[in-house]
């Protein structure tokens, strides 16, 4: 919801500036970012992943509904100077408290994966599966919005009196979000500390079991490792590739739905329920190619995944580029979406799977390199966003396809970026010392 229609609400519902909206996503990523860190060191330090994630959650509860609600005071009969204040304030002060939740959400979440096991290959499993349910979430929020679009008032264009269809949207889905959570506080057990202490800070002699470090021992040998992580080129290149595959996807997520928008302006005989059935589309193949990826990476490894998944997503940006114009055909832009999904959903699978790998044996670390390996991709998107919105065109006429350029140039420079990046890590990864 965040990225394939925040900016479509705050842009066609509320009719806010091009680049006030793209502002509103660089701050929330911004707040993300700076959240995420911090996130990680805390979480590693104090309580338990679990109850940082449900402290998240509540946050992100009390917040993510009113995003997609139309504030007081924001109608279109209030004078414009109160609203080209008040309207930027509310949403803002809204978006830093969803994003410090949903950034100990992620983080507290993706550390749990080591903390279950240190078998390398279960981890890898694990990732797929945590990714196949995020894909599975947004399968729902897609057919969710294209049922919501479809069973009421019909419309050709999204516009300011379609806010309550995205409240409608946003109200549901909470509640599908609170159910979830709920189970799984309530079903999911962590390892206990007597299990980790046992696997990796005792040593078992006949019949006793000697302690070989005290608490204090533990944190400098902890900070010593989280410092000797920090010195490694490998931990930033292993974080470019996961830049990349988020950027691309991130910037498919905002800009196909504002893509298929433009393109009614100039042939609206699909009409408005494209922009949740092309991502619901391109969503259903990112759970595909998970699946897929999930049986057969062993055989082909995370690297050369990560390598096929950016081809995927390279010929995309292609075909975007060289065959999706206003006159084309409903069949090819699915066919693009699911490419889409494919590149998108193996890069980011891949460079999580790298990340578990280089974390290796130490999970009581995973929150605080998790955040470091992530934050670097809540700057790049919000700042290529803003970027992006603030070279737009005023009038529609002066460029009436700029986002399928966007499409095509800035996702698949994001792709060839990747690549490079994947080069570099594989010759450094093959080499990397004993931690």
């Amino acid at each position: 919801m965040w990225f394939s229609y925040m900016m479509l609400f705050f842009q066609a519902v509320l009719e806010m500036r091009a680049v006030v909206a793209g502002a509103m996503l660089l701050l929330g990523q911004v707040i993300d970012a700076l959240a995420t860190p911090a996130v990680g060191m805390l979480a590693d330090k104090y309580g338990t992943k679990k109850n940082w994630h449900l402290t998240g959650s509540i946050i992100v509860t009390c917040t993510f509904p009113l995003l997609f609600v139309r504030c007081w005071g924001c109608s279109a009969t209030e004078t414009s100077a109160n609203v080209a204040w008040w309207m930027p304030s509310y949403y803002a002060s809204l978006i830093i408290f969803f994003q410090i939740g949903w950034a100990i959400v992620q983080i507290s979440h993706l550390a749990m994966i080591p903390d279950i096991t240190d078998d390398l290959q279960i981890r890898s499993d694990l990732t797929s599966i945590r990714y196949m349910a995020s894909v599975t979430s947004s399968l729902m929020v897609y057919l969710i919005t294209w049922v919501v679009l479809r069973a009421t008032n019909y419309s050709t264009f999204i516009g300011p009196t379609d806010d309550y269809k995205f409240r409608d949207v946003s109200l549901i889905i909470s509640g599908i979000g609170i159910a979830s959570f709920c189970l799984f506080h309530m079903l999911f057990k962590m390892r206990t500390s007597r299990d980790l202490k046992s696997n990796g800070h005792t040593v078992n002699n006949g019949t006793s079991s000697l302690k070989i470090e005290n608490s204090e021992s533990v944190r400098l040998v902890t900070k010593s490792r989280i410092i000797h992580f920090l010195q490694m080129p490998l931990l930033y290149q292993t974080s470019l590739l996961y830049v990349f595959s988020r950027l691309y996807w991130a910037l498919s997520l905002v800009y196909v739905p504002l893509f298929l928008e433009e393109r009614l302006s100039v042939n609206p005989s699909a009409g408005s329920e494209l922009v949740a059935s092309v991502p619901l589309v391109l969503y259903i193949s990112s759970f595909f190619f998970t699946l897929l990826l999930k049986s057969k990476i062993n055989n082909c490894g995370n690297y050369m995944a990560y390598l096929i998944g950016s081809f995927l997503s390279l010929i995309s940006c292609l075909w975007i580029a060289l065959a999706i114009d206003p006159d084309a055909s409903i069949v090819q832009i699915y066919l693009v979406a699911t490419l889409i999904g494919a590149g998108s959903s193996i890069t980011l699978v891949s460079s999580l799977c790298i990340t578990a790998d280089l974390i290796g044996p130490h999970s009581h670390q995973g929150a605080a390199i998790y955040s470091i390996v992530t934050f670097a991709d809540k700057l790049v998107t919000g700042i290529a966003v803003v970027a992006i919105e603030n070279y737009k065109c005023d009038e529609v006429a002066a460029c009436p396809q700029y986002y399928r350029g966007v499409l095509t140039f800035a996702c698949g420079g994001s792709a060839v970026l990747g690549i490079i990046s994947l080069s570099f890590t594989r010759l450094t990864f093959s080499c990397k010392p004993t931690i």
